[in-house]
C-alpha cells in the first residue's frame, strides 16, 4: 500500500482488492448476524467496519506514529489484548464457552475434572443480558485463587432474549444452565446457597429475618447471566408431570430410562471382621477416597464405634457370636454395574441401597410444610410452560411462587382476607410466560438439583456440552488420557 493510500480519507479512497473484500465479508456478516439476532442494534458496528476498510476517518493505528519505541511497543500489546477481549467475548457470548466441572453431580457420566466445550448455538445464544463484562471470567476476576473483582459492570442490563438456535432442549440431554438460586450471595460464604441457608435457619431453627440478617453480614446479588454455571441432565420438559418414586423417575406416569452410569448410596458389609475392603480397592473401582478438600468428597466411608452399634441395630445386624465384634460396614457411591461386581466378591456379604430412614430430607423442593416429598420419593409435579394457567392458591404459591416473583419478574401477595394480589391487582389466576425445565444429577444421592431448588427457567439455560478436550482426576491430579476429546452426545 503507497503511502498516499494511508493518508487518504472519505468515500473517494482508492480501496485495494483485499480491503474490499473484507469490507464485503464484514458488512454481510454484521447484516447477517443482525437477521439472528432479530435486532439491529448490531448495525451500530457497520460504519466502524466501513471506516476501517474505506474512509478511515478515525485513525485506528495512530500509535503507530509515536516516535517512542517503548511506547509504541506497549500501545501494540495494548491494541493486541483490545482485540483479543472483543474476539473471545464474541466467541463466548454467541458461540462456544468452557467449562470445567466441579462437583460429582454427573459422576460416572461426566467427572469432575473434566473440561468441557461448551455450544451456545444448539439451543440458541441469549442476547447477553449483562454486556459490560470480561470473557472467561463467569463472575469473578480470580487471579492466584484470590478473589479479586467483579468480571462485569451491572449497567446496563438489557431483557432476556434468545436467539434461533439448533434445536430445543430435549429430555437425557447434558445442559450447562446459571443456578436458579445463585441471585443473591453470602459475601462470608460465597459458595453457599443463600436461600437454603435462609429457609434452615428461619424456618427450622425459628429465626427472625433480623436475626439472619445478623447471622448472614453482607448479602449483595448478581445478575441472572453472571449466576454460577452449573451442569446437570434435563430430566422434566415443559408440560411434563415428574414422579420420583423409590429412586425411579416417572415422566407422565412412565419410568424413564436411567443413565448406564448412575449412582447411588449404598450399604455393602463384609462377612466377617477380618474382611476388610481397603482404599486401593476401592480407587481401582474409580471410586473416589480422599476427595481433595474443597469441591470433591470421598465416596466411600467406613461405619464405626457407635455409628456403626446405631446403624447395625437399623438393619438388624448382629455381632460376631465368637469375638463379639461387628463385620465391617461401608458406605459407597456406586453405579449399578460396580455394586454387581462388589456384591460378587467372597468377602462381602450383601449390597443394598442405603434406606431412606438413613438419608436426610431436609432442603427438599418447595421446602414447604405443605409437602412433605423426599430426595427419592417426590412428586408428582407438573412443569409449568409458557402460556399455561394456574390457580392461584397455597399450593400453588409453594410450588410456583419464586418462578412468578423471580424469575417472571411480578409482585405476588396475599391479603388479610386471602386474596392475592397479582402486580397490585386482584388475581385468580397466573398465566406463565416462560417455559421451565427440571434438571438432575446421575449422582442421584449426591446432587444438588433441581429436587432442592425447583425450576430451571429456559432464561437461564446456557448451553450443551460437545465435548471434553481435557480431564484431570480431582483427587490425583493424574490426566485421565482415555476421556480426552470424548464426545458428551449419548452419555
Amino acid at each position: 500500500m503507497t503511502e498516499n493510500q494511508n493518508t487518504e480519507r472519505g468515500f473517494g479512497r482508492k480501496m485495494t482488492l483485499s480491503d474490499k473484500i473484507y469490507c464485503t465479508l464484514g458488512s454481510v456478516g454484521i447484516v447477517l448476524f443482525c437477521f439472528w439476532m432479530s435486532s439491529g442494534w448490531p448495525l451500530v458496528l457497520l460504519p466502524f467496519c466501513i471506516d476501517i476498510y474505506w474512509t478511515r476517518f478515525i485513525p485506528w493505528s495512530w500509535w503507530k506514529n509515536i516516535n517512542n519505541g517503548v511506547v509504541r511497543w506497549i500501545m501494540s500489546w495494548v491494541d493486541a489484548i483490545v482485540f483479543a477481549i472483543l474476539a473471545v467475548w464474541v466467541l463466548q457470548n454467541f458461540f462456544f464457552q468452557n467449562f470445567q466441572i466441579p462437583t460429582t453431580s454427573l459422576e460416572k457420566t461426566m467427572m469432575a475434572g473434566d473440561y468441557l466445550l461448551v455450544s451456545k448455538f444448539h439451543y440458541g445464544p441469549r442476547v447477553p443480558m449483562t454486556p459490560l463484562s470480561l470473557p472467561i471470567f463467569d463472575h469473578t476476576i480470580t487471579i492466584g485463587g484470590k478473589d479479586i473483582c467483579k468480571s462485569y459492570i451491572e449497567h446496563p442490563q438489557l431483557e432476556y432474549s434468545r436467539m434461533p438456535g439448533l434445536t430445543n432442549v430435549k429430555r437425557g440431554d447434558i445442559v450447562v444452565f446459571n443456578y436458579p438460586m445463585g441471585d443473591s450471595i453470602i459475601k462470608q460464604y460465597p459458595m453457599a446457597d443463600y436461600y437454603q441457608i435462609k429457609n434452615y435457619k428461619m424456618n427450622v431453627q425459628g429465626m427472625s429475618q433480623k436475626q439472619f440478617d445478623l447471622f448472614t453480614g453482607p448479602v449483595f446479588s448478581r445478575p441472572m447471566d453472571r449466576c454460577a454455571n452449573y451442569v446437570k441432565r434435563c430430566i422434566g420438559l415443559p408440560g411434563d408431570t415428574l414422579q420420583i418414586v423409590e429412586r425411579q423417575v416417572y415422566i407422565n406416569g412412565e419410568a424413564m430410562q436411567n443413565p448406564s452410569e448412575m449412582q447411588h448410596w449404598r450399604l455393602v458389609y463384609t462377612t466377617e471382621p477380618n474382611a476388610v475392603l481397603t482404599n486401593a480397592y476401592w480407587h481401582s473401582l474409580g471410586v473416589y477416597t480422599k476427595g481433595n478438600g474443597t469441591t470433591l468428597s470421598p465416596d466411600v466411608d467406613e461405619f464405626r464405634d457407635q455409628y456403626l452399634v446405631s446403624c447395625a441395630k437399623s438393619l438388624g445386624i448382629e455381632p460376631d457370636s465368637v469375638t463379639g465384634k461387628y463385620n465391617h460396614l461401608y458406605r459407597v457411591n456406586l453405579t449399578e454395574e460396580k455394586a454387581r461386581r462388589v456384591a460378587q466378591r467372597k468377602d462381602v456379604a450383601w449390597v443394598i441401597y442405603e434406606p431412606a430412614s438413613m438419608q436426610s430430607s431436609e432442603g427438599i423442593y418447595p421446602q414447604s410444610p405443605l409437602f412433605d416429598w423426599k430426595q427419592n420419593d417426590f412428586g408428582p409435579l407438573w412443569i409449568p410452560f409458557k402460556g399455561a394457567t394456574i390457580d392461584l392458591n397455597p399450593m400453588n404459591e409453594a410450588l410456583y411462587g419464586r418462578c412468578i416473583r423471580v424469575y417472571e419478574h411480578n409482585t405476588l401477595v396475599r391479603d388479610a382476607q386471602g386474596q392475592y394480589l397479582l402486580n397490585g391487582q386482584p388475581a385468580t389466576t397466573y398465566t406463565f410466560t416462560l417455559d421451565y425445565y427440571w434438571m438432575m444429577g446421575d449422582n442421584r444421592d449426591n446432587s444438588l438439583d433441581s429436587r432442592f431448588w425447583g425450576f430451571v427457567p429456559e432464561s437461564h439455560i446456557v448451553g450443551t456440552p460437545l465435548f471434553i478436550w481435557i480431564s484431570i482426576d480431582q483427587e490425583t491430579g493424574e490426566w485421565r488420557w482415555d476421556r480426552l476429546f470424548k464426545r458428551v452426545s449419548g452419555l
